[in-house]
């Protein structure tokens, strides 16, 4: 059946993200998965209980459930509205995660206000900086805006694993293998001032999200393959 096909029909695209759902339990029974939080941030999630802005690269988009098996408090991620999401979001929810719909090219403004609304409620929410319409690793002005509209810090999540599999997707998603090692690493928390410009903000950003992976891949040694970004 085209894939088409399969996201127009509302059964056969729920029992997808149902068999994803079941091989992300797969891996997190299988997998030894380390994450290293940066004090400050450790400071933020803990002590102050604040809520952060998570920001990952969007070839980990598999790994966005375990930030809320690791905060233990309700994340809400913002995915795309687009069809192709779908099966993702049936597996989230399905991991307990919350999800706000929309994109830089589809539903953006509402999804920005809804992440707004949330944010001053208290609660966590994580976002992919990159999108589709451009180069992958390419930080778009969106997520620095939340930070600078809410006062909120961002968090740069980096990532490595000793056994995956690259999809053939515009940003090749990183797929765990079971039975593997897993690095997760939540960087120092990064704020933007009013007035501070976007565009310079981003870069700062997608700098950090670099150095957030290249530490996950560098604390995954002595494995011997290491997979990252």
């Amino acid at each position: 059946m085209k894939k088409r096909n399969l996201l127009n029909n509302a059964g056969l695209a729920w029992l997808a993200g149902a068999l994803l759902n079941a091989y992300g339990q797969l891996v997190l029974l299988t997998s030894r998965i380390r994450v290293c939080v940066d004090p400050a941030t450790a400071q933020v999630l803990g002590g102050r209980r604040q809520p952060v802005i998570f920001a990952l690269w969007h070839c980990h988009v598999f790994f966005m459930p375990m930030l809320r098996l690791h905060t233990r408090q309700p994340v809400s991620v913002l995915l795309s509205a687009h069809r192709d999401a779908q099966i993702v979001g049936v597996a989230a929810r399905m991991r307990g995660v919350d999800l706000v719909a929309g994109s830089s090219t589809r539903g953006g403004a509402r999804a920005f206000l809804q992440l707004l609304q949330l944010l001053r409620q208290g609660q966590h929410v994580c976002i992919t900086p990159d999108g589709p319409r451009g180069p992958a690793r390419e930080v778009k002005p969106g997520a620095v805006h939340l930070a600078q509209r809410s006062g909120c810090a961002l968090v740069p999540m980096g990532l490595a694993v000793t056994r995956g599999r690259r999809l053939r997707s515009w940003d090749r998603t990183l797929l765990p293998l079971p039975f593997g090692r897993v690095v997760i690493t939540l960087g120092a928390p990064l704020l933007v001032a009013e007035g501070d410009d976007l565009a310079a903000s981003a870069r700062q950003l997608g700098a950090v999200l670099e150095g957030s992976s290249r530490e996950a891949s560098r604390l995954v040694r002595p494995a011997r393959l290491a997979v990252r970004f």
